[in-house]
């Protein structure tokens, strides 16, 4: 058997010693730097949530005082016909503008991915949405579909359609927040879109002209499945922002006309918490939002993983 000398493993013994504190610097500089969004995460959301969680048993108004702890939120809310209404709405843009604003964010994508002149000021002017704020958006969304003078119902008096009152018909305030919704969103699924295009090898787009696969087949059996994880996180996305719509319907309508057919369950959250003070009540409709998102985000994660590209 070989003598192994002192020499020998005083060296092994200092590069151990040497790897482990470097290990701990390491680690110690690593919670320096992410200390303060850990620190942000508490304070901002993780605490917050706790107290609305809390709050959402209680009678809290507009002082901050509660009296009691009990479930009258809950079973009040299963039986409130707004909140039952304001969910209708809310899953009406989501079935509407979710898909739809997907399969036209992926069209632009794709058609922004090709070898086209000026594809440069197109991103760009697709993405002017996203920097865009809402108060903006609101305002100029509103001289579009301005009834008497906006310049949609201008444009479809060229083809021989009446003018619509987007702003005040019942019947179309569903359709005019859908647009909105659809428009705002397309820009930043668009990039995301985009660099999943970008990060498809070029080979197997070569080897399918090789073997003579038409455009629409190397859509459906090529581009679609390897673009399925990068499009379910931004269903998943979409899904979210859509849910919690709040900005664009609150600046663009009258409180009147929200109230009566264009109702979100954010909104609804808005009414309770800041017009009637019921802040109980309020934190009970914000957890029910959390919940119903966090469920449906978690189904959409489960099926993307089940999906798998071959």
């Amino acid at each position: 058997m070989e003598n192994i000398s002192p020499a020998t493993v005083i060296p092994r013994v200092k590069t151990v010693k040497n790897v482990s504190s470097l290990e701990r610097a390491e680690r110690f500089w690593g919670w320096i730097m992410i200390a303060p969004l850990v620190i942000g995460l508490l304070v901002f959301y993780f605490i917050p949530f706790l107290q609305t969680f809390f709050y959402s048993f209680t009678d809290l108004n507009q002082f901050m005082n509660w009296t009691e702890v009990s479930l009258d939120n809950y079973r009040d809310l299963f039986t409130d016909d707004d909140f039952y209404t304001a969910t209708l709405n809310t899953l009406f843009y989501v079935v509407v503008c979710v898909p739809v604003s997907l399969a036209l964010s992926l069209l632009l994508a794709i058609g922004l991915n090709q070898p086209i002149r000026g594809k440069t000021l197109f991103r760009t002017l697709l993405f002017l949405p996203a920097i865009t704020m809402p108060a903006a958006v609101a305002m100029v969304w509103q001289w579009l579909f301005n009834g008497d003078f906006g310049l949609v119902n201008h444009m479809l008096g060229f083809i021989g359609i009446s003018q619509v009152d987007w702003l005040s018909d019942p019947k179309v305030v569903h359709l005019s927040v859908s647009i909105i919704i659809i428009w705002s969103s397309l820009a930043l699924k668009i990039i995301i879109l985009l660099a999943g295009l970008q990060n498809i090898p070029r080979q197997v787009y070569e080897a399918a002209d090789i073997d003579g696969i038409g455009t629409l087949r190397r859509f459906f059996f090529i581009t679609l499945p390897l673009m399925m994880p990068t499009l379910f996180f931004v269903s998943i996305m979409s899904f979210i922002e859509v849910i919690q719509i709040f900005d664009v319907i609150f600046l663009m309508f009258d409180r009147s006309m929200i109230e009566s057919d264009a109702m979100t369950v954010t909104f609804l959250f808005y009414k309770y918490a800041f017009y009637l003070q019921e802040k109980g009540y309020a934190s009970a409709i914000a957890v029910m939002l959390f919940i119903v998102t966090l469920v449906i985000s978690l189904v959409q994660m489960f099926i993307g993983k089940k999906i798998k590209v071959t």
